[in-house]
């Protein structure tokens, strides 16, 4: 098993269309060969680590190295490592915040010039990677976020990391508190209660997952769209079990929040009905297909595998996903009929 951390810097700026492309596709072979890690990116300058196999390893290495998208492609560490840092990330997008502001190398490796002494390099690029190790879900914010955001950021990282480990029963503003290191009236001079959290942090958690792989429905469709963002999911258990806890809540009026989960979904719903027009419109779906119709059908599709995944061990959800979407689009160019399930013949017992 290996460990090579590299930097590069992206020989032209790199689209949020091609950006989604470049996840789609990575997340795809990376699965496929075993291999995982993550990409962190700001401005032109990138770091990646990738982990797996040692020739798989040096091979997908290879392949970024030769990618002409990239250049001044740099190997800071290559180690042999007992076991992956990042078991469950087939390929991790992290968006670098604030609170990266403090990490030892930060400056040195993502900011031109970047060293040129390797010893320095690798010191730098291993303090990097421990933050990561340690907080493999705190860049998961606001790329853009002020300086005046830092305690509303780190309270969100907080709150994403306690969901992660331990699910809604172990949330409160005390666990938030003592792992965003603030304290509970920071906390709450933030957030006016638990649910105004949680609300906020489900908000957070959701966009940095889906708002790189958005630009795929006008590129893709909304199927890709949806078969990519479940992928993502499948990688994010802590959260898919986040959202089947917030669709519970949205449907008793009684639970706070409910209002705020509901209209979310509606949100979500919508932008796939939006996106299915779309589709119809430059002929990547049949004109025959209701965008409404197809919306409601894709979505039970896509939150009823969701929920199986958690429930049961033998379902892979992208695959269950992929191949009852693909029947489902050959019915939307059918003629549909009221089906008569009660005049099929069965046949007599022997």
């Amino acid at each position: 098993m290996r460990s090579l951390v590299y930097t590069s810097t992206q020989t032209r700026p790199i689209s949020d269309s091609e950006l989604a492309q470049i996840l789609a596709v990575g997340r795809e072979k990376n699965t496929r060969l075993g291999v995982t890690g993550m990409l962190a990116h700001r401005d032109s300058n990138c770091i990646g680590i990738i982990e797996g196999e040692d020739d798989v390893v040096h091979e997908r290495f290879e392949q970024i190295r030769l990618d002409p998208r990239h250049t001044n492609v740099r190997v800071l560490c290559d180690d042999p490592v007992q076991q992956r840092s990042f078991p469950d990330w087939s390929m991790a997008f992290q968006p670098l915040d604030p609170l990266m502001r403090e990490v030892p190398g930060f400056s040195d490796l993502f900011d031109a010039p970047r060293p040129s002494d390797a010893e320095f390099g690798a010191s730098r690029a291993r303090a990097l990677l421990e933050w990561f190790r340690k907080h493999p879900l705190a860049p998961l914010t606001n790329q853009h976020a002020a300086d005046d955001e830092v305690p509303r950021t780190r309270s969100l990282n907080g709150a994403i990391a306690v969901l992660h480990d331990g699910g809604t029963t172990s949330f409160s503003i005390e666990a938030v508190a003592e792992r965003s290191g603030l304290s509970v009236a920071e906390i709450e001079g933030l957030f006016p209660n638990r649910h105004a959290l949680l609300a906020a942090t489900v908000e957070r958690w959701t966009q940095a997952v889906s708002a790189p792989l958005l630009p795929m429905i006008t590129t893709q469709g909304t199927v890709a769209f949806l078969h990519t963002l479940l992928a993502a999911h499948v990688e994010e258990p802590g959260l898919m079990r986040l959202l089947a806890s917030t669709l519970a809540a949205a449907t008793d009026p009684k639970v706070d929040g409910a209002d705020y989960y509901r209209s979310a979904y509606g949100q979500f719903r919508q932008t796939i009905r939006t996106a299915l027009a779309a589709d119809v419109r430059d002929g990547r779906e049949p004109a025959t297909m209701d965008p409404e119709r197809g919306a409601q059908q894709l979505l039970a599709l896509y939150d009823g595998l969701r929920l199986q995944a958690l429930l049961t061990t033998d379902t892979d959800p992208v695959d269950a996903f992929d191949r009852a979407a693909a029947r489902m689009r050959r019915g939307w160019s059918e003629h549909y009929e009221q089906p008569t399930y009660w005049d099929i013949p069965v046949a007599p017992a022997p």
